[in-house]
């Protein structure tokens, strides 16, 4: 679920994604762009159509591009609508203990009720009654989920949780804590993660290494550089206007994050 959540890189968004005019320009649906940039958001890695479409901003635009193309993902990612379905692939993915899976028990139990609901709002008359007895039956198991104090409290939590919720042990701090380095639980953790890697894959970009032709591409005379990520490669054939634009971004939005 995580990987559908939070699916190019936020890097994608700053060397070719911006504005709906923009966007429009370069053939980009708001769909489309919207899903490179959570597909970026996830794995952090840019998306080959970055580059190409970047190629269509004119020289002399693209720094404009570039911060249009921020204020976009900025206003996307930082949306209730996209915080809220983020924390929701999180909690699926994250490491649970007991408390954790009593908690995504009660959380679920109380949508399906609400769907259930609203099915016993709509119901034609003859199936009223039913749709009742199912609501009473779900109420009555978050009432016992929630009260510990219910005498068949534990054996419901024991059958959904597989154990009894209580303090945090040091061995699931320890996975959990292993797990946020890579996926922090909030929409500003990941930013924070993604922004810098950005601006550490980019703080040592020579735009005037030599480039060689090999068969029918062009490849570094450097093989060190060769030798470097993709990821890197298209940041040097971006160019020195739209990196610097981007990095410039990239530094003045960490500042603003919590």
């Amino acid at each position: 679920m995580l990987k559908k959540i939070i699916i190019a890189s936020l890097t994608v968004g700053l060397v070719a994604f911006t504005t709906n005019t923009i966007i429009s320009r370069l053939g980009v649906s708001d769909e489309d762009a919207q899903k490179a940039v959570s597909r970026g958001m996830y794995t952090g890695k840019l998306d080959l159509i970055a580059m190409y479409k970047a190629k269509q901003i004119p020289a002399g635009e693209r720094a404009a591009a570039v911060k249009e193309m921020g204020d976009y993902i900025k206003a996307y990612v930082m949306s209730p609508e996209y915080k809220e379905a983020y924390v929701e692939g999180w909690e699926k993915e994250a490491p649970q203990d007991a408390n954790g899976k009593l908690r995504a028990a009660i959380k679920k139990s109380e949508k399906d009720y609400k769907d259930m609901e609203e099915l016993h709002r709509t119901a034609e008359p003859e199936n009223k009654e039913g749709y009742a007895a199912a609501l009473k039956a779900m109420k009555d198991m978050i009432d016992i989920l929630k009260d510990p104090k219910h005498k068949m409290h534990k054996v419901y939590v024991q059958g959904i949780a597989g154990g009894v919720p209580g303090p945090p042990t040091a061995a699931f701090k320890a996975e959990l804590a292993k797990f946020e380095q890579t996926y922090p639980g909030t929409v500003e953790g990941m930013l924070k993660l993604r922004l810098k890697s950005f601006l550490t894959l980019t703080s040592d970009i020579d735009f005037n290494a030599p480039l060689v032709k090999k068969g029918n591409k062009m490849i570094f005379e450097d093989p060190l550089l060769e030798k470097r990520s993709r990821e890197w490669k298209m940041c040097f054939r971006a160019g020195p206007e739209t990196i610097k634009a981007a990095r410039a971004y990239a530094e003045a939005w960490l500042k603003e994050l919590p």
